[in-house]
């Protein structure tokens, strides 16, 4: 690797494990650590563990523990003896010992060195901005391509020799398989490469973040573990319904004459067939049928038939199938929490995908309970990101606002002379980084007159906009922020405007994320269930909700420079949707 000789050693009989125990001897202040499994599914009763491989620079060795019990016995002790362990998303390992193996978490994570945390505060920058954390890409980038593209891209053409799937390849591949063994052999050598790199390439002022990070991802692995509780007769039954009215809304367009409402071919010549003129082309020149178009014509009922049975089959399939298909034996869906999963850190939910559900629908929600003989709370904080802003630009009109409770919409609204709906969509807009155009797509308004909204919010709060002509200049000479805790945000070169959006986003997390370590600290952690954006689900005993829900509110609140970043408690039903529903509903 780089002209440097690497050497693996796979254990192949129990008489191996002598050099084995002599290597972790030598190199007991630390080790690149990982596992190869079955696949993702950590919670499935038929999840193993395949390989375990421990590495320092220049030297790893493989036990294929799925073979031996003694083997799976001398990987634990293995990690006993050492004092770290350098791993790229050690979460997903550790969960996966815990389940597979009953090795618990708790005794893993004070070891935990983890290289997707160093490489997020060394450069926010994700995939979709062609960077990113995951060892594939941080090997490439700051250690050696050649190694990155030939041993970890190698699973792919593994997957083409064995004619399978990328997805499958885990469980079916060989133990023995020489490319496999290659690819599994290199990971704790390049994970304790990248960690010796990664180290010494965190700004100062991130150092104090490493042990902030490392326990909120600790906590969002147990919210992980313990899982939501599934009500499977409601989904069962919302599951089905969905796929009676996928099937109805697909005979009505078959009565219209379109065999396939999931063929943009087809979708495509029917519309047009019907007088609809399609503008719009794809990349590879056939026509556009997108959300726009199909929106513009709901009134036709072959349209109509397209939108609906798209929705109720992608629902049925995204949602509820899903949930059913990957509940464990004791009926809990486990979310995957990436708790850093933005450039600004915010959190990421995948599994159950609590940011991206309908805003303020309990339908899809309702497939989630509390546990038996408990009730769903929730607190939220009030308008976070407006505070978080008013807080880090200390704007006077902003920071009196919240001071005597008034109505920050309302003024936004007065001093553009619009409503106060324009006026809250202003002042959201405006945090999130968005300008008259975006005013324009959410609110109807001429895009000149929403310019005159955006011009006019920004007088009506001087030291807002001082500080957002503070950070832009900022991001321009130095290419990045420095949030008030140290992290380091990267503001792309033609996007300088972005700096603020960043500012924002990272503090509102950050105030989120602390909480999340007071209520571990205070014992709430067993009875958390999601983090959701500027929100924490709980699951409380019904006699105790209002004591434990008030105390959780009282401990996530937290001033910030002269402004209370306030939060709302809600004691709702026992599913997570009664949150939403309205009261005389039920």
């Amino acid at each position: 690797m780089a002209g440097q000789p690497v050497t693996m050693h796979r254990v192949e009989y129990p008489e191996d494990l002598w050099a084995f125990r002599e290597f972790i001897r030598r190199n007991q202040r630390g080790l690149g650590f990982d596992l190869e499994t079955t696949g993702l599914e950590i919670f499935q009763p038929d999840y193993r563990v395949r390989l375990a491989q421990f590495g320092n620079a220049e030297e790893s060795w493989i036990l294929p523990v799925e073979q031996s019990a003694g083997f799976q016995a001398e990987a634990v002790a293995a990690l006993g003896h050492l004092a770290k362990v350098f791993m790229n998303n050690g979460t997903f390992d550790f969960l996966s010992m815990d389940q597979a193996w009953g090795v618990k978490a708790e005794t893993m994570f004070p070891k935990l060195v983890d290289n997707r945390i160093l490489g997020h505060l060394v450069d926010s920058r994700g995939k979709k901005d062609g960077y990113g954390h995951d060892l594939e890409f941080m090997t490439g980038r700051y250690l050696c391509k050649e190694t990155a593209e030939r041993v970890k891209g190698s699973m792919g053409g593994l997957a083409k020799a064995y004619k399978t799937t990328k997805a499958k390849i885990w469980r079916i591949v060989d133990l023995e398989d020489p490319v496999f063994n290659l690819y599994a052999g290199m990971d704790p050598v390049l994970s304790y490469r990248l960690a010796m790199k990664l180290g010494s390439m965190v700004p100062t002022a991130s150092h104090r973040l490493i042990p902030y990070e490392h326990k909120l991802a600790e906590i969002c692995a147990y919210m992980a573990r313990t899982g939501y509780l599934l009500d499977r007769d409601y989904t069962k039954t919302e599951a089905m319904r969905l796929r009676a009215q996928e099937d109805f809304w697909k005979a009505k367009a078959l009565f219209h004459g379109l065999e396939n409402i999931n063929s943009p071919k087809q979708v495509a010549e029917a519309l047009i067939g019907r007088g609809i003129k399609i503008k719009d082309r794809t990349p590879s020149g056939d026509y556009k049928v997108d959300k726009v178009l199909l929106g513009a014509h709901r009134d036709d009922p072959l349209v109509e038939a397209i939108i609906e049975g798209k929705r109720a089959g992608k629902w049925a399939k995204t949602w509820f199938e899903t949930f059913l298909e990957t509940a464990d034996p004791d009926g809990r869906c486990h979310a995957s929490i990436n708790s850093m999963g933005a450039r600004s850190a915010r959190m990421s939910v995948t599994g159950i995908p609590a940011q991206t559900l309908p805003s303020g629908d309990p339908y899809v929600r309702n497939c989630f309970i509390a546990d038996e003989g408990h009730v769903t709370a929730a607190v939220d904080y009030k308008a976070q990101e407006l505070r978080v802003a008013a807080a880090l630009s200390q704007d006077p009109v902003m920071i009196r606002a919240f001071l005597e409770g008034a109505d920050l919409h309302q003024i936004t609204a007065d001093g553009a002379r619009v409503s106060r709906s324009i006026g809250k969509m202003t002042n959201f807009l405006s945090a999130y980084g968005g300008g008259a155009k975006a005013l324009t797509e959410q609110s109807g308004l001429p895009f000149r007159e929403a310019a005159g909204v955006i011009k006019a919010f920004w007088k009506t709060y001087p030291g807002l906009a001082k500080y957002n002509e503070m950070l832009s200049k900022k991001a321009v000479r130095y290419g990045h922020v420095e949030t008030p805790v140290g992290r380091r945000l990267v503001v792309d070169e033609d996007r300088p405007y972005s700096a603020l959006n960043y500012m924002i986003q990272s503090t509102s997390r950050d105030v989120t994320g602390s909480a999340l370590i007071r209520l571990h600290e205070a014992g709430y952690t067993p009875f958390m269930r999601l983090p959701v954006h500027d929100e924490a689900v709980f699951s409380f005993p019904a006699g105790q909700a209002e004591e434990m829900g008030a105390e959780a509110a009282r401990i996530m609140r937290q001033q910030m420079k002269g402004v209370l970043i306030d939060t709302d408690l809600e004691i709702a039903g026992r599913s997570w949707g009664s949150k939403y529903e309205k009261k005389e509903a039920r």
